[in-house]
């Protein structure tokens, strides 16, 4: 029987290429801002909010239950990435021990590092609000 709410293989490929060129779009405008700038704030705020809300507002999928095991290796890395910033962030900021946003800092000083972080900021919060 024929749903009046089937979506088609072709309805999901539109879908998805309205969603990439909206994305594209908004990287290639955002970029424009200067880094840490209001302009910027007000850039990463006009897709960042609504990407939360979505996320917050939706029923994930059922999943099976996460075992102890791979919960401890997930927290191990969690504990670990925080303990290396927050080491990093409390010690020097020079070259020889740099923190993430340092090194990033060559790459997006440039605008099509900026497309890049953007794309990857905002592609990342569509797939995991799409989940």
């Amino acid at each position: 029987m024929d749903s009046a709410f089937e979506v088609t293989a072709e309805q999901t490929r539109r879908r998805r290429a309205v969603v990439v060129g909206l994305l594209v779009t908004y990287a290639l405008l955002a970029a424009i801002c200067r880094p840490l700038t209001d302009p910027a704030l007000v850039a990463v705020l006009v897709v960042g909010a609504p990407l939360c809300w979505v996320g917050v507002r939706r029923r994930p999928r059922r999943a099976p239950p996460v075992g102890a095991r791979s919960a401890a290796v997930w927290l191990g890395l969690l504990g670990l990435g925080v303990a290396v910033e927050l080491g990093l962030w409390l010690g020097p900021d020079d070259v020889a021990h740099p923190t993430l946003s340092t090194l990033a800092d060559p790459v997006l000083s440039t605008y099509p590092g900026r497309v890049l972080g953007y794309l990857l900021w905002a592609g990342s919060g569509v797939w995991l609000v799409s989940r």
